[in-house]
């Protein structure tokens, strides 16, 4: 089993074979997991299978120069084949003093979750979704649903001394639906989420069971009249995409790097809704779907990335970090939860003149200064504190420092998906109109 596979010693040895290959420095990670999945297809039980994967990525570094191998294999032949292509790739590489791997730690191993599945369990929990959502929601069809159960261990070791093991087992559960009556069909919608046990019905897991209620209501779904300037409350659903956008424009490596990034000068300064505090937490309590070593080889740690509405910290990493020369985030940048708020979210409603409640956004990158523009799915059209009607196909634009500036409300309530925890958030300034 995944437990019991000594992989450091498979990373020592690659870091052997990168040593002798003339690497200076040099770094290895390796994954071994097992993992086991149930399948709903149309509405069906289709599929039980289980499949094991391995991957390994070797790094060297000659002078300041790096070359990166990744390969699905561990044997003697091929591992030393692969540490000769990662040396070889350094040296006909351009040199770059931020290259580097992390300093030297003592060892540390770390375990989470179960090591085996409850694979009867498993069937009956997803059998028992499928009975609920065609009994609750006739008009709901089931397009696919997966649980699965994945168990494994990843290494990571340097020429620093630097080793890592962690051992972890997750169940993991994803559905996508849509509603269809006769001519009429919703946008299709899907909500998921990670979890240690089974502990609880699979509606319950994400945002599921809330998602399926309304997608029968929105059958019928219309656009918005004309343009104007209104609200959005953005679902935890949805909240994890702007956030997303929020990192790949302000906070990680590329746009710190280039300096194309707003606020690349504004770490200890105000950048946001004094409402809003979003941390980076990778150890728990509320993140299930954690870890515990980052990619580049430190151990992570919790921290704030804004603190009511203060930057307190960037997600570079060890490149990002010595290029930039800005601190490196003690977490990696993952794992994100959004503190509550003081308002329920129907309380959020009713606060609002004219908006949206956005469950889902689809579009394309923002700009280097944040300006983004999308469609709204599965969404709403509120006036005058009522949810009047379901929209789809109506556009969303406006300018991501200025929606997270401009957070009026944030709710009580949350999502626990796992790997984040989300509340609503309520936020003006941005253009809405039908297509």
């Amino acid at each position: 089993m995944a437990g019991s596979f000594d992989g450091m010693a498979v990373a020592r040895k690659a870091l052997q074979a990168l040593a002798e290959a003339g690497a200076d420095k040099a770094a290895v990670s390796l994954s071994r997991g097992e993992q086991s999945e149930l399948n709903v297809d149309a509405g069906a039980l289709s599929l039980y299978r289980s499949t094991v994967n391995v991957s390994m990525g070797l790094t060297a570094h000659v002078a300041t120069a790096k070359g990166s191998v990744s390969l699905n294999r561990y044997d003697d032949a091929s591992i030393r084949e692969a540490a000769g292509r990662a040396v070889s790739m350094a040296r006909a590489s351009e040199p770059d003093a931020a290259n580097d791997v992390s300093p030297a730690c003592p060892p540390e191993a770390f375990s989470s979750g179960p090591r085996e599945p409850d694979s009867e369990a498993m069937y009956e929990r997803l059998r028992e979704f499928v009975d609920y959502a065609s009994s609750a929601y006739p008009s709901v069809k089931l397009e696919q649903c997966i649980l699965d159960f994945g168990a494994g261990s990843s290494f990571y070791a340097n020429s620093n001394g630097v080793e890592f093991r962690e051992d972890s087992g997750l169940y993991g559960f994803s559905a996508m639906f849509t509603a269809k009556e006769g001519a009429d069909a919703s946008s299709f919608n899907y909500s998921g989420a990670s979890h240690r046990s089974l502990a609880k019905a699979l509606k319950d897991w994400g945002n599921v069971d809330e998602l399926m209620r309304q997608s029968t209501g929105q059958l019928r779904a219309g656009t918005v009249d004309g343009s104007f300037e209104g609200e959005l409350l953005i679902t935890p659903d949805c909240l994890g995409d702007f956030l997303g956008m929020m990192d790949g424009v302000y906070l990680s490596d590329y746009p710190l790097i280039t300096g194309n990034s707003p606020w690349r000068d504004s770490l200890g300064a105000s950048v946001a809704s004094p409402l809003l505090t979003v941390r980076s937490e990778p150890r728990g309590p509320l993140i299930e779907a954690g870890y515990s070593c980052t990619g580049d080889g430190f151990k992570a740690e919790n921290c704030v990335l804004l603190e009511a509405g203060v930057l307190r910290n960037f997600t570079l990493g060890l490149y990002g970090s010595n290029k930039s020369g800005k601190p490196r985030c003690p977490s990696g940048g993952g794992a994100i939860s959004v503190d509550a708020g003081r308002d329920s979210r129907d309380e959020l409603v009713k606060s609002m003149k004219k908006g949206l409640l956005l469950s889902r956004f689809s579009g394309g990158s923002p700009s280097d200064n944040g300006d983004f523009s999308g469609v709204a799915k599965n969404s709403y059209l509120i006036e005058d504190g009522k949810i009047v009607r379901p929209v789809g196909e109506t556009m969303v634009g406006g300018n991501l420092a200025a929606l997270f500036n401009a957070v009026r409300g944030v709710s009580r309530e949350r999502i626990d998906y796992g790997s984040a925890c989300l509340p609503w958030l309520l936020a003006g300034g941005v253009t809405i109109s039908g297509k």
